[in-house]
């Protein structure tokens, strides 16, 4: 749901780079986890501005213990998603190959970049970056494990 980029102050607040649709997820007395933990935190404030947004969370209250926590994630209660909208843990792991079935690789990560998702896709030796766009990303089959991708788009070339 967010990426934690910097500590803000010296209370322990974070500045995030918010990767969620819904910005309530983000709001001051909303449920969060820290990546890895299995108990949630309380964001006491938050406050927007620009391209982040500065999050108090319970539990932490210093500079020094809010610092561990840059670069991991901040994550909420799986919920229930419209169809063809996937959970980006949900696609690491699915085997891409292109429109002719000749595989491309596993995507390895999924990745924000500018107003766009981004998958990358490697095969061990070599990575490939496919944009998650509809006209790139032909079918993604969860249950099958498999994406399918269209690398002689307009949008890649």
């Amino acid at each position: 749901m967010a990426r934690i980029l910097s500590v803000k102050g010296l209370r322990g607040a974070v500045k995030v780079e918010p990767l969620t649709d819904w910005p309530d997820h983000l709001a001051a007395g909303a449920s969060v986890y820290l990546e890895d933990e299995s108990e949630p935190r309380v964001i006491r404030r938050a406050e927007r501005g620009g391209r982040s947004t500065a999050l108090s969370l319970t539990g932490i209250e210093t500079r020094e213990t809010a610092e561990p926590l840059v670069g991991r994630y901040l994550e909420v209660e799986a919920g229930e998603l419209p169809a063809d909208t996937y959970y980006w843990h949900q696609l690491v792991g699915l085997v891409a190959y292109d429109v002719a079935g000749r595989p491309l690789g596993d995507v390895v990560e999924v990745f924000r970049a500018g107003e766009n998702e981004v998958y990358r896709i490697s095969d061990g030796n070599r990575e490939t970056l496919v944009p998650a766009l509809r006209s790139v990303v032909r079918d993604i089959d969860i249950v099958a494990g498999r994406m399918v991708v269209d690398l002689e788009t307009e949008e890649i070339r």
